[in-house]
């Protein structure tokens, strides 16, 4: 797993709340929001393609300096330019409000294969995180090592996380309950299309 650290804007995460009107709920039993369609739950349906195109209007005006960060960052960390794609959903946003839940909960154990989800071709699959706000008491992955142990990557603001995808990961448990808190990511993958490689949700 690769990373590297980014200067954000400070108000980034007072963006993606004014935007709550237009977040998706995932979940019935706790909090869970997309800011965006994405391909691992929204990929085959025509929602994914319908609503992306409104909504990467909006993305990409309201977030316009914090994509052009983390295209530049992903072209540094991957020695080519990376793209932001034209007919997908944008790279969105992951957010958790706090629960007690989240304390004993925590992701299902799997591997990144959007682009199978999507029917694209599976050339150079990565996929990336950038934490934007994260919980009192931190926030981060569990992993499945190369020894197939359980091992906890711990996320930092601001820090771009990119990887194949392939290990077996999830969402870790929070690791402290805090009411009002919140964790926000930008959640994204790559694949290679024409020979470019195109960042999408």
């Amino acid at each position: 797993m690769q990373s590297l650290k980014l200067n954000l804007e400070k108000n980034i995460t007072n963006k993606v709340i004014k935007l709550k009107d237009i977040w998706i709920q995932r979940s019935e039993e706790h909090p869970f929001y997309t800011l965006g369609r994405c391909a691992y739950l929204d990929g085959g349906t025509e929602s994914y393609y319908e609503d992306s195109r409104w909504q990467n209007v909006i993305l990409s005006d309201d977030f316009y300096h914090l994509y052009l960060k983390v295209m530049g960052a992903l072209s540094a960390l991957l020695s080519e330019e990376v793209h932001m794609t034209e007919d997908l959903a944008v790279p969105g946003f992951h957010i958790f409000p706090s629960n007690e839940k989240f304390l004993t909960f925590s992701g299902k154990w799997h591997q990144d294969i959007p682009h199978v989800t999507l029917g694209l071709d599976g050339k150079d699959p990565y996929s990336f995180t950038l934490p934007i706000k994260l919980p009192t008491g931190g926030g981060g992955l569990d992993v499945i090592n190369d020894e197939g142990e359980e091992e906890y990557i711990e996320y930092e603001e601001g820090r771009l996380m990119l990887s194949d995808g392939m290990r077996p990961h999830r969402i870790s448990t929070l690791k402290e309950y805090v009411p009002w808190d919140l964790r926000i990511t930008l959640q994204g993958h790559i694949f290679r299309r024409n020979g470019k490689l195109e960042a999408y949700f």
